[in-house]
């Protein structure tokens, strides 16, 4: 979403895209794309036991080719710089630089997450030379984009890498005063819109769970997709109306309008703290502007947590307790000062670093400045 408010929804770039998400959801794009895959044999093998092993060997070599409607694209659509997502990792990146060096261009990788966020499924043999493979891309890029400060310090050195903050949502041109939620308004609604896959999705779940006897204090509205909490919650969940699925974002905003407090979890614990060290989540901007109090509950290394108290732009919750939350939570909708706080402050940050204006013109520069140092 990020990079389709860069590349699409503004005037700078003239794009030609080539895939091989099964995921790509316009149907009819403003710009030329090219699917590509795994040959029939890999995709069958794909689908066996030898999964792990072939996931892996893919990631480290994408089968030593580009395939030839790839490069006849390409050819055809004469780029000045070929772009990539690099992180999470994907075969889609050897491709890409593949290209960039046959046509003798530049090649900006984006590193949006670690290596092995998300849907990984390989053997644990491969991760220590994916991982290698990963740090060398990085190195090798001719414009590395890290999405965070975390994300540059964990990839370490290199001559030409900066940080691009993901685009979060415009603040609307108009927007009504925002109102505190005040103890006698009944109860506080406590509003969640993201991925609910991976850590967060049992997240949401401990911390609802724990505060089901409060309901006249505090309401949750979750709104998301890829849930990984238990069926027994997503039953009650839904049945309850706490749980209504993913919306369209105009949809999502309209909810997010009735809410009180807006909660941004992130994950806990060894196994996914390289992925929140390093990662930069767009909802923290998107709920920026909704103009409402945020809640972070993560660990105090996370990007959010980092940012919100650099700027004092929303509360957090640095404990893995979810009882711990629901203090801080519950303290927050008792506090009309600090909700009022909370929201001036989040609208300076967005001044200061997160305008999404801002952040356009930083990746327009670099595009300018490593094509051209390339013709030159």
């Amino acid at each position: 979403m990020a990079f389709y408010r860069h590349f699409v929804e503004r005037v700078d770039f003239e794009i030609a895209v080539a895939t091989n998400s099964s995921q790509f959801s316009l149907k009819s794009p403003p710009y030329p794309v090219t699917f590509f895959g795994p040959s029939p044999i890999v995709q069958r093998l794909f689908r066996t036991r030898f999964l792990p092993w072939l996931y892996g060997l893919h990631s480290l070599i994408a089968a030593g080719r580009i395939p030839k409607r790839v490069w006849r694209a390409a050819k055809e659509f004469k780029p000045d710089c070929i772009f990539t997502i690099a992180g999470s990792w994907d075969y889609s990146g050897l491709i890409a630089q593949r290209v960039a060096r046959r046509l003798k261009v530049p090649l900006v990788a984006s590193f949006n997450d670690w290596f092995d966020y998300g849907w990984f499924p390989v053997h644990p043999a491969f991760r220590p030379a994916i991982e290698r493979r990963f740090r060398r891309f990085y190195r090798e890029a001719d414009l590395a984009l890290c999405t965070s400060e975390g994300m540059r310090e964990a990839l370490g050195p290199h001559p030409n890498a900066h940080v691009l903050y993901p685009i979060g949502a415009a603040l609307p041109s108009a927007t009504a005063e925002f109102t505190p939620h005040r103890p006698q308004d009944g109860a506080a609604i406590v509003a969640f819109g993201g991925n609910l896959g991976e850590w967060y999705g049992g997240m949401m779940e401990r911390l609802i769970q724990h505060s089901a006897d409060d309901s006249n204090r505090v309401r949750f509205q979750i709104f998301g997709s890829k849930a990984t909490w238990s069926k027994k919650f997503d039953e009650w969940a839904r049945r309850a109306g706490v749980f209504h699925g993913q919306v369209p974002f105009d949809k999502l905003r309209h909810e997010m309008a009735r809410a009180d407090v807006l909660l941004l979890p992130m994950g806990f614990g060894e196994s996914c703290a390289q992925v929140e060290h390093t990662s930069f989540k767009t909802k923290f901007l998107d709920y920026v502007s909704f103009q409402k109090p945020i809640l972070v509950w993560g660990p105090d290394y996370c990007s959010a947590v980092r940012i919100a108290r650099e700027f004092d732009s929303a509360e957090c919750c640095t404990s893995a307790d979810e009882r711990a939350c629901r203090a801080i939570l519950e303290k927050l909708v008792n506090d009309p000062s600090r909700q009022l706080q909370l929201v001036t402050n989040a609208r300076r940050m967005y001044e200061d670093r997160f305008n999404p204006d801002r952040i356009h013109n930083v990746l327009v520069q670099q595009f300018r400045t490593v094509i051209s140092a390339r013709h030159g």
